[in-house]
């Protein structure tokens, strides 16, 4: 095997690694609120957001497994590769903590996502942008179509984010998380 090959090897496994904790996390999370319904009650924002975090995890990693032959891989983007990958993990342990009543006197997930909704819409943030720069990595910059579609399509996205940080209000909340669950489905029909 020559060195690139090893390289790519590499950078799967750690990938993979992160992924796969992101998606272990994600499990033992749903979990809870099998094993103890009176203490963890699901309610639908989780669930959409639990439902997308999952299918945007098994887009990228299916993504990658079709484009990480065509890297040259250098340290700067072996830690671009970690920081993607992480966002996912970061976000799956905002959304589902170890324990929500150790959080500030919440009571319920729900109470606890709307106290710490400011972290999980910045780690979705970032997410997208490392996504842009993972897809101009893998592709080119000149085999990425930067059109006034898909400038005016993200921008809309990041307003959507931005209001579902800033507004508490259960409405907006749903209705940001049904429209990237919605997205990311479409996503992954498009795969």
């Amino acid at each position: 095997m020559d060195a690139a090959a090893d390289f790519s090897l590499y950078v799967r496994l750690i990938s993979g690694t992160i992924l796969g904790l992101t998606i272990g996390k994600l499990l033992s999370g749903l979990a809870k609120f099998v094993q103890h319904p009176a203490q963890y009650r699901m309610n639908i924002l989780h669930a959409l957001w639990i439902f997308f975090i999952f299918v945007a995890v098994s887009v990228f990693w299916w993504g990658e497994a079709q484009t990480f032959g065509s890297v040259q891989w250098t340290y700067p983007l072996y830690l671009f590769q970690i920081a993607y990958c992480s966002s996912y993990l970061f976000m799956t342990a905002v959304i589902l903590p170890d324990e929500v009543s150790a959080h500030d006197g919440v009571e319920t997930h729900y109470d606890y996502f709307i106290s710490r909704r400011r972290w999980f819409f910045g780690a979705l943030i970032v997410s997208h942008l490392l996504d842009l720069g993972n897809t101009i990595i893998k592709f080119g910059l000149d085999d990425f179509p930067i059109t006034a579609d898909l400038l005016i399509f993200n921008a809309v996205l990041f307003a959507l984010l931005l209001l579902a940080a800033i507004v508490p209000h259960k409405k907006v909340q749903v209705g940001v998380a049904v429209t990237f669950a919605a997205l990311t489905v479409l996503s992954m029909l498009l795969e």
